[in-house]
């Protein structure tokens, strides 16, 4: 089975050779900002409580997120059904769960809201849950929240991405993708955040630890 960094490499060498170079200057400077502000140390580390917080459902019912402890859990969160990474990602982890003897206790979260939600399930056939932080509240938590420059917006208006209407923000909005492992003490044990929305915790080897604390 091919990796998920590999698919994640070759969409975007693909998409690179067809953009247009002010749009990618546009991508690859809104990614150095961000390295810049180092949001990737803004949140939860290895050894630290992860926070409290509470999730929505499709069908709109509260999950809270220490509910979920009674195994180790995976949380991945992502940006939106929009972003093809994310969706490389979340049909990799659907893949690797299949081959598992035991269905692994993991979620995805994202900011958006229910219809989308909805369709990211079933275009991608996912088993596991995708749940919904509707007000950014849990990753804003998790330190993973930036406020989208007006260059960056301009982008996603042109694709046809309004995060004000896939969101119930007002404003654009974005989390850095991450992946996280909590023990079932509510301690994190395991930490991807990447700046550069293009790289991903890649879940064998997010799974190769989880494995060990269950």
């Amino acid at each position: 089975m091919a990796s998920l960094a590999q698919a994640l490499r070759e969409f975007k060498q693909t998409y690179e050779q067809s953009a247009p170079a002010e749009i990618l200057e546009t991508l690859s400077r809104n990614v150095s900002l961000l390295q810049q502000q180092q949001i990737h140390a803004k949140g939860p580390q290895v050894s630290e409580p992860m926070p409290i917080g509470t999730l929505f459902d499709n069908k709109g019912n509260a999950v809270e997120l220490h509910a979920l402890l009674q195994r180790p859990l995976i949380i991945t969160f992502f940006r939106g059904g929009w972003c093809p990474y994310c969706m490389l990602e979340l049909q990799a982890w659907e893949r690797l769960i299949n081959e598992q003897p035991l269905m692994p206790n993991l979620i995805a979260v994202s900011g958006e809201t229910q219809s989308f939600t909805e369709q990211v399930q079933q275009d991608n056939a996912l088993s596991f849950p995708v749940l919904i932080d509707p007000n950014f509240s849990v990753m804003e938590q998790f330190g993973l929240v930036y406020e989208v420059n007006d260059a960056l917006k301009e982008v996603l208006l042109k694709w046809g991405v309004d995060l004000t209407e896939r969101t119930a923000r007002k404003e654009f909005a974005l989390p850095i993708p991450a992946t996280y492992i909590i023990d079932s003490n509510g301690i994190v044990q395991y930490a991807f955040i990447e700046e550069d929305y293009t790289s991903r915790a890649e879940p064998s080897e997010v799974m190769a630890i989880y494995q060990q604390l269950i």
